[in-house]
């Protein structure tokens, strides 16, 4: 198929372009509202076709010029204004709400990134003669000396590491709060490495400490190489202050705090209850919980090693949940509803598997409200909170 000029009339939940050629539905990445472009058919199926561009015939007046020009990397929505960006994200979970729900009105106004630029505290690279991105929907490698995602120092550390000999490694992770840790997969032969506290090569601590630590507010965690933390810092201390102000406290009551990674809500939490129960299937992940335990001097935290698929014996009065983006399991929702907490909080990564996790408690329970939080500026990404009470 020859190139063809495509109006732009809306965005999918990907960030890309929508519009229709003869008839049926093209998507196209990077482009906005009310463009109109020159495209090349990159895919077409059955039913859509996607394309990439070439040239404008109409640039839309709110599209502004990136800071970076990597194309086909995770961010989808480099080219629109912050403040549009928002208004996708709040859009999107309203209408994927509202769409597999027929709720709307409980999804609330967004919260802002406090940082659009240089807010992520982790990446994980491939190698190609240097460090790399993979490309969106592809097996290429783009390599890059820095990403205006990622926190400076880490950007630092890659046009380190892009000196070495990296023929030998197919992988590096990087991961920086007060403290920075580098992990290699592969062969290298590496003793130091300025402004690093850890280093890791082939699952192996080679130098400095096992784990790094990491400040939120007025607690200070430690983090080990495969334990979840949420990327974006200063966001991840807004979004557990939310949860703490939307929960309903009471320290006569229980909390059960479900994939609980480092143990981060739980410990926000724990001076509002009078126990809090924290599960989670990364055995790292745990012995970091219960060292943060200690050094924040919280004496009514319990964490336990757990896969949650095969059933949940413990009770609470509360439970919150921040799963993978998968979402639940209908065995792990199942195993909620028999425990019948009074409320439950909802932390949730994907709106898609958000909107299918609530119809399965809609009979049991009431959704309150929805808040969604910018975790990540420029990609399609959204972040959110719900609260759903038990009917009487």
């Amino acid at each position: 198929m020859n190139n063809v000029l495509v109006k732009i009339t809306g965005l999918d939940h990907l960030g890309r372009g929508i519009g229709r050629v003869e008839g049926k539905i093209i998507f196209v990445k990077n482009a906005y509202i009310n463009e109109e472009v020159t495209v090349k058919i990159t895919k077409e199926k059955k039913k859509f076709l996607e394309g990439e561009i070439v040239d404008f015939e109409y640039k839309s007046p709110f599209r502004i010029d990136s800071k970076c020009n990597i194309l086909n990397c995770g961010c989808a929505l480099k080219h629109v204004p912050y403040e549009k960006q928002l208004e996708f994200k709040e859009e999107k979970i309203k209408n994927i709400i509202k769409r597999y729900t027929n709720l709307e009105k409980v999804v609330k106004k967004i919260i802002p990134s406090d940082d659009i630029y240089n807010y992520r505290n982790k990446v994980t690279l491939k190698v190609k003669e240097k460090l790399a991105y993979s490309e969106n929907d592809s097996h290429n490698l783009i390599c890059i000396d820095r990403c205006e995602l990622l926190d400076e120092k880490i950007n630092k550390i890659i046009k380190e590491i892009n000196k070495m000999d990296l023929n030998n490694v197919s992988e590096v992770m990087i991961r920086s709060f007060d403290e920075t840790m580098v992990c290699f997969k592969g062969n290298i032969d590496i003793k130091e490495l300025n402004g690093v506290s850890s280093i890791y090569i082939d699952d192996k601590l080679v130098l400095g400490q096992e784990k790094i630590k990491a400040n939120l507010g007025n607690f200070n965690f430690l983090v080990s190489d495969k334990a979840f933390f949420q990327v974006n810092t200063k966001m991840a201390f807004k979004l557990y202050k939310k949860v703490e102000d939307i929960i309903t406290k009471d320290k006569t009551k229980t909390l059960l705090d479900l994939y609980c990674g480092t143990g981060t809500i739980g410990i926000f939490l724990s001076k509002h209850f009078k126990k809090v129960i924290g599960i989670e299937i990364s055995e790292k992940a745990v012995m970091d919980a219960k060292e943060n335990t200690k050094n924040n001097n919280i004496e009514n935290c319990k964490f336990y090693v757990g896969n949650l698929d095969n059933g949940l014996k413990e009770k609470a009065d509360i439970i919150v949940v921040d799963p993978p983006r998968k979402g639940l399991s209908q065995k792990t929702i199942k195993d909620i509803l028999d425990v019948e907490p009074e409320e439950i909080i909802y932390v949730s990564c994907d709106p898609m598997t958000l909107a299918r996790d609530i119809n399965l408690f809609k009979d049991g329970y009431t959704v309150e409200e929805i808040i969604p939080l910018d975790l990540f500026p420029h990609t399609y990404h959204v972040e959110s909170i719900t609260k759903l009470k038990r009917k009487n």
